[in-house]
């Protein structure tokens, strides 16, 4: 594929995974310079001077549908974000071009084979080394790339990554930690009132939310009357619930900022006197936009609004509403994930747009740019490309 020189012609697809922040993509070409060769992410080289990104795949039905179905109904192959690597052909230069293996697509582990090597999918002679294609897996085992949940998911695997592939201080990380155990505290506190040695294992329960594998995580869930064996489900989810839900608290008033931007006179750009034409289609394009950046914040609410009303329920004594909000919590987590990055992605976007620009005026043509931008953000059903 022939290199593009100029930037403003690279695909709006592209843009997002170069630019849509660190929720949807981890470049590890940048996160890996200083980090020596054996400490990398991966084994084989050429995969840390890639691109990880995530995109939307929701189903088509999803639209008329609620979004938000039974566990029961979502198969692996059904999880709506899904896992691309982007291979550029010059790592110096990611935006000119390149090419993408979208991990769940036909023949992936022969392209990523064919692309990579055979080191890739060889199963490593030292039992204690993870291969590449696991750790691609459980990366795609997460609907977002942020570093707090690859991080925990790793952690759950007891698989060791150098700290400097996660851009999130430790500062950060137990403040996270910290606010996911008190929101989580109450339920178990009440699910384990009535039974004395519960109680006075308190804490083993609350480590349970990082650990799994503990007899105490399992007999939780047992309490709700939910197989044991969705133990480890459950508690990732409920985890990313809780993280998505802090995040949301610091991203929710930009993009409301932003809603209350395109359905105000503040958005029509300085020059449209001299785009008169195409004023009408701008015009649309922005009313199509503000609708689906108002379908996302309608789903987050929903999803939360659920959240409060099992949650209310259940310290009043009504276990029934938060059993089944547990046992449908990993749709509600894929859909969250993507609701929460969507919207990170939709304010980084604005913030490069806006940069040195506080009245918040553009001209026709970056107005046009960051439409298409937010678009592609917002896009449940995005396009598999193999080439950019």
């Amino acid at each position: 594929m022939r290199a593009r020189r100029n930037t403003d012609s690279v695909s709006p697809i592209l843009e997002q995974i170069l630019h849509g922040g660190s929720s949807v993509s981890m470049n590890l070409i940048s996160i890996t310079r200083d980090i020596p060769e054996d400490k990398r992410l991966f084994k084989t080289q050429g995969l840390n001077s890639c691109i990880l990104f995530k995109y939307p795949n929701f189903d088509d039905r999803d639209e008329a549908a609620d979004p938000i179905a039974e566990d029961e109904d979502l198969e692996s192959a059904e999880r709506p974000v899904e896992t691309g690597i982007y291979v550029p052909h010059n790592a110096k230069a990611p935006e000119a071009g390149g090419v993408a293996i979208y991990l769940r697509g036909r023949n992936s582990a022969a392209l990523i084979e064919e692309q990579f090597g055979t080191t890739v999918t060889a199963t490593p002679a030292d039992s204690a080394t993870v291969s590449d294609m696991k750790l691609l897996s459980m990366i795609d085992e997460v609907p977002s790339l942020d570093a707090f949940l690859l991080k925990t998911c790793f952690e759950a695997e007891k698989v060791t990554v150098d700290p400097r592939h996660f851009l999130i201080s430790n500062e950060e990380d137990h403040q996270l930690r910290r606010l996911i155990r008190q929101r989580i505290e109450p339920i178990v506190r009440k699910a384990l009132a009535g039974s004395q040695s519960g109680a006075q294992n308190i804490d083993r329960f609350l480590d349970a939310i990082w650990n799994p594998n503990l007899e105490e995580a399992g007999l939780f869930v047992s309490a709700f009357g939910i197989e044991r064996a969705e133990a480890d489900s459950i508690f990732s989810a409920w985890k990313g619930t809780t993280f998505y839900e802090y995040q949301l608290r610091r991203i929710a008033p930009r993009a409301r900022t932003i809603l209350t931007w395109l359905k105000s006179r503040e958005c029509i750009p300085i020059d449209i006197r001299m785009h008169k034409p195409y004023e009408t289609q701008l015009l649309m394009h922005i009313e199509k936009v503000g609708k689906l950046l108002e379908a996302t914040l309608l789903d987050i609410r929903t999803i939360l609004s659920d959240y409060e009303t099992a949650f209310s329920a259940f310290m009043n004594g009504q276990p029934e509403p938060f059993r089944d909000y547990l046992r449908g919590i990993r749709t509600r987590y894929w859909l969250l994930g993507y609701c929460v990055s969507a919207l990170t992605s939709v304010a980084h976007l604005d913030g490069r747009a806006m940069k040195n620009n506080p009245g918040r005026k553009l001209y026709f043509e970056a107005m046009q740019k960051l439409l298409r931008q937010f678009d592609v953000a917002l896009d449940r059903r995005r396009e598999q490309k193999g080439a950019f």
